[in-house]
């Protein structure tokens, strides 16, 4: 059975509860926007102790501050043995979500859907449609139960990560179980949330997910190498990920992504998560009010959430900073944005045969990193 939090399912909730409660390959390649910046180095640097310290087998970083890049590399091997790329391919996972948030506010915009209009008028039959609305699918309000911590969900993911789910599958999971508490009253961080608001989209606009998120977001910022799949392919160069979740060390590159469909199921390089991350602080793709809306501590004192540490609209706030951690299939990632000094740091790191795949490993990398660029106001993850 795979461990749940190996999946980051349910990641996002224990870190918002934590926080207000309180190398496999030797070949190298660095590619620096500067070689001789001192920050460049340095960050070359912490990268590469991160790397032997955790085990893993490579990693590829990003640094940019007010839009300016400070460093862009890779380090390690992918495939293990060869050297990795920043060009390569990888599965983006939770980064996506905040995209599903953009075309949402968008398309409340144009009056496609109502940001808290029940969801009955798109999928009336699903349990209290009449009383879950678009904002709380994506604020993780409705109290739908995570299908992702539900054990014939692990048991069958476990069997055959190959398997493509389809999102009735994954919704008579979600479904199985009690839900946690009454719509709008509490906040439970559910991968369910994102299935059913992909789905509400997608019937709203008459689209595929894929087609709104590329209108709406990879267009306008240029993202030609980032596509939403529905499948388990992925384009060369690619950056293999590698875990033990199965008791084996084993390549999962090609695990399906739809596990997580409307959820994380997007493929792209570090730098073009770079370009999402530093558009999504900035507010590039909407108007100032509804930039301003999303980012505000909207569900302050739902559970554990507070005005300094909150999740609203697919984004965790830590104080100043803004982070999403993203691992699956032997794939940890770590997007960071600190909203004072528009610093941007994304890495995604892939296992070794040593490494703790229960934990997230491209944290301690990007939070060493952001310490180093914003000393007096590191972001406080735990």
């Amino acid at each position: 059975m795979i461990n749940a939090s190996r999946c980051r399912a349910s990641t996002i909730l224990v870190i918002m509860c934590a926080v207000v409660a309180c190398a496999c390959g030797s070949s190298t390649s660095s590619d620096t926007s500067d070689a001789e910046s001192p920050q460049a180095v340095a960050i070359t640097d912490i990268v590469r102790a991160k790397l032997a310290e955790l085990g893993l087998s490579a990693a590829v970083y990003g640094v940019w501050r007010d839009g300016k890049q400070v460093a862009v590399g890779a380090e390690g091997g992918s495939p293990l043995g060869v050297p990795a790329t920043t060009d390569m391919r990888l599965r983006v996972g939770q980064p996506m979500e905040p995209m599903l948030s953009t075309v949402l506010w968008q398309l409340d915009g144009a009056r496609t859907l109502g940001m808290d209009e029940p969801i009955a008028r798109w999928l009336p039959d699903f349990p209290r449609a009449d009383k879950i609305t678009p904002r709380m699918l994506a604020n993780s309000t409705t109290g739908i139960a995570d299908y992702v911590t539900d054990p014939e969900f692990l048991k069958r993911f476990g069997d055959n990560p190959f398997h493509s789910w389809t999102a009735q599958e994954l919704l008579d999971l979600a479904n199985a179980r009690p839900p946690l508490f009454e719509p709008g009253t509490s906040f439970a961080y559910a991968h369910s949330d994102l299935v059913v608001l992909g789905e509400v989209l997608q019937k709203a606009a008459g689209k595929p997910l894929g087609e709104l998120i590329s209108d709406y977001v990879l267009s306008p910022l240029g993202m030609k190498n980032s596509h939403v799949m529905v499948t388990a392919q992925m384009d060369e160069p690619i950056l293999h990920g590698y875990t033990d979740e199965r008791k084996v060390f084993e390549d999962a590159t090609f695990w399906n992504p739809t596990a997580f469909l409307h959820s994380g199921n997007m493929n792209s390089t570090v730098t073009e998560v770079g370009r999402w991350v530093r558009a999504l602080g900035k507010g590039e793709l909407l108007p100032d009010s509804r930039f301003q809306q999303m980012m505000a501590p909207s569900t302050a004192g739902l559970g554990p959430l507070t005005v300094d540490k909150y999740f609203a609209f697919g984004v965790p706030h830590l104080g100043r900073w803004l982070f999403m951690n993203p691992s699956y299939g032997g794939y940890n990632g770590v997007a960071l944005y600190d909203t004072d000094t528009a610093t941007t740091v994304v890495v995604y790191a892939t296992l070794g045969a040593t490494s703790d795949s229960a934990v997230n490993n491209a944290i301690p990398i990007g939070v060493s990193i952001a310490t180093l660029l914003v000393p007096d106001s590191p972001p406080p993850v735990p």
